[in-house]
């Protein structure tokens, strides 16, 4: 399947049909190389980071059209394409594509990705190769997940039996809207497994080896979220066995250039397959870490028709991953939107992100901002300086996992090498946290307000109260703050909002005004929309009775599903939107009336 093994053919110029810290982390490489660079975007990410960082660029409608893509490499004259991750990047259309125009595709021959592409064609590859794979069936619990695609979409899991059918139409609709499949595989769901993976590497001479596992246990809605390796739960002789399994899969098919075989590791010590990602994962630095390799460098090279010529490669010290998005953890993690005000990266870790001031973070795309990865020689202090670069990192503007991130992180289940796929952490605000964040605002607006009256002490007041009351809310809460913090913390101005930033935490703080509009006593609630979407499905007709928690609209935004449901009960007075809408934060979809009476 690899094919004939081609002339050394140097690449000169690389259009990367992709955006944010993916798109930059390849620029970086080819300009290392010499290889110039070509950016494409839509008119809605022209202002993006990595159109500037580019030597050129070039216009598209879509990072999706792949035709568009391809007339835009021709156009610039670029001999290669590098699709990143996601997007197109394991597309078996888009690499015919680029080769019949005479591009070279930095991934896998078009035959390899098509067959991978689908699960089940690469089930039988693994069973073939005399791979374990996960056991199909329908016995609970079970985990449904699409044919097509990957990163979590498409993917539900079901513990009883009256749950199966809503739980196949929303992973269904959700596979046909991210991969254009709706096709579905049920498989046995494994309790307490772990997500063990291992990149491995081909070249056109038939060489495949294996460049060590990462473990991606810890995750949300089934996305990674924090990656490492070694992996706290694999000994010699099973990363012998899974790696040894991982490049017996990749000679079977003739696999060229980066991909990853992705398995689960149950409590009892057997591996199963899942699927292989024809493409470099978001979670490569890791392996980079480990190893001293460029796997973006290597990847090109293989493109170009070198041989690997790889020996000794060793698993050196530890890596640890973590993503910061952005989205909102005390509110089921849905995406935020907005202006990114402040970015100040922390120190002590390698930092690979997509954002910069002034950076709009939209709907339209993955939530994800940057990849904060630690090293050293072991695995608590790799830990300590991820954790570090973290807590020493600011970024207002949006609402992110930072805070939620470090509680993983030092949790004593995580540092002891104990999260498995189902573990979660229930986050919480830390109160008193947020009120010495409030305190610091609180006394930087007072000293703000100070300034327009130069020669009049910052507490004084012309009225008996001695001590100026500040109302601050953050994330809902209201705290009532006397200017008296004793935390050093950095205050930004951010419109009508002030970010708060400290070691111990960070929070977007805005001022309750004084005299607040009383709110008018109804009868009638309305269903408002958390985050700016598109209105997928609606679950209601006017006038039906509905129960607090029971379904009313489904949202789509930043590839996300969201459920947005009753918080009263009463009939279904009105719907406001219309299937297929775009709507803004705040924006009213259903109204309920509460009143016992209410079809009268």
């Amino acid at each position: 399947m690899g094919g004939v093994p081609p002339l050394i053919r140097p690449i000169r110029k690389l259009l990367i049909a992709n955006r944010g810290e993916i798109a930059l982390r390849i620029m970086r490489t080819a300009r290392s190389l010499g290889i110039a660079t070509v950016a494409v975007s839509p008119d809605a990410d022209e202002r993006s980071p990595h159109v500037g960082a580019a030597d050129e660029s070039a216009r598209i409608d879509s990072y999706l059209n792949a035709e568009a893509i391809v007339a835009a490499a021709r156009r610039a004259g670029a001999d290669a394409v590098h699709p990143g991750y996601g997007f197109l990047a394991e597309s078996a259309d888009f690499a015919a594509a680029c080769g019949e125009a005479g591009l070279v595709f930095v991934g896998p021959t078009p035959d390899v990705i098509s067959l991978l592409a689908r699960k089940t064609s690469a089930r039988a590859i693994a069973n073939q190769a005399g791979v374990p794979v996960v056991p199909m069936g329908s016995q609970l619990p079970m985990l449904i997940k699409a044919a097509a695609g990957g990163g979590g979409r498409g993917m539900r899991i079901v513990r009883r039996v009256e749950d199966v059918d809503s739980a196949m139409d929303s992973a269904r609709g959700e596979a046909e809207r991210a991969f254009g499949d709706g096709t579905l595989l049920m498989e046995r769901y494994i309790e307490g497994a772990r997500h063990v993976e291992v990149q491995i590497f081909g070249d056109h001479y038939g060489d495949v080896i294996h460049l060590f596992e990462r473990d991606c246990s810890v995750q949300r809605r089934h996305q990674k979220i924090i990656e490492e390796s070694p992996s706290p739960a694999v000994t010699a002789d099973l990363r012998a066995r899974m790696c040894d399994a991982a490049v017996t899969l990749g000679k079977a098919m003739g696999y060229t250039n980066a991909g990853t075989v992705e398995f689960l590791l149950a409590p009892s010590g057997e591996f199963y397959f899942i699927e292989v990602n024809t493409r470099i994962q978001v979670e490569h630095p890791v392996t980079e870490m480990i190893t001293g390799l460029d796997l973006i460098r290597l990847q090109i090279e293989v493109a170009e028709g070198r041989a690997l010529n790889l020996a000794g490669v060793e698993q050196r010290g530890h890596a640890i991953e973590a993503r910061l998005y952005a989205e909102q953890p005390e509110n089921g993690f849905l995406p935020s939107t907005g202006t990114v005000h402040v970015w100040e990266p922390g120190a002590c870790a390698r930092i690979d992100s997509g954002i910069a001031r002034g950076t709009e973070v939209t709907r339209l795309y993955d939530p994800l901002l940057a990849k904060f990865v630690a090293w050293a020689e072991d695995r608590d202090t790799a830990i300590r300086k991820l954790t570090y670069a973290l807590r020493s990192t600011a970024v207002g503007g949006v609402e992110t996992n930072r805070d939620f991130l470090i509680q993983v992180l030092e949790h004593e289940d995580f540092r002891e090498g104990r999260a498995h796929t189902s573990w979660s952490l229930d986050y919480a605000r830390d109160g008193s946290r947020d009120e010495m964040l409030a305190d610091a605002a609180a006394d930087y607006i007072v000293r703000e307000r100070h300034t327009s009256l130069p020669g009049v002490p910052a507490y004084w007041r012309n009225n008996p109260a001695r001590d100026p009351v500040v109302k601050l809310e953050i994330a809902g809460t209201v705290h009532e703050c006397r200017a008296d913090a004793t935390q050093n913390c950095s205050v930004w101005a951010m419109g009508g909002a002030y970010y708060v930033h400290s070691t111990a935490g960070a929070a977007t703080v805005r001022v309750v005004p004084r005299f607040p509009e009383a709110a008018p006593s109804s009868k009638h609630e309305t269903a408002n929309s958390p985050m700016p979407g598109q209105v997928l499905r609606i679950l209601v007709e006017q006038g039906q009775p509905v129960k607090p928690g029971d379904a009313l609209v489904v949202l789509e935004a930043m590839k996300m599903e969201q459920t947005i449901r009753a918080k009263i009960g009463g009939r279904v007075a009105a719907i406001l939107v219309k299937q297929g809408q775009v709507v803004a934060p705040g924006q009213m979809l259903v109204e309920i009336d509460s009143r016992e009476n209410a079809d009268d």
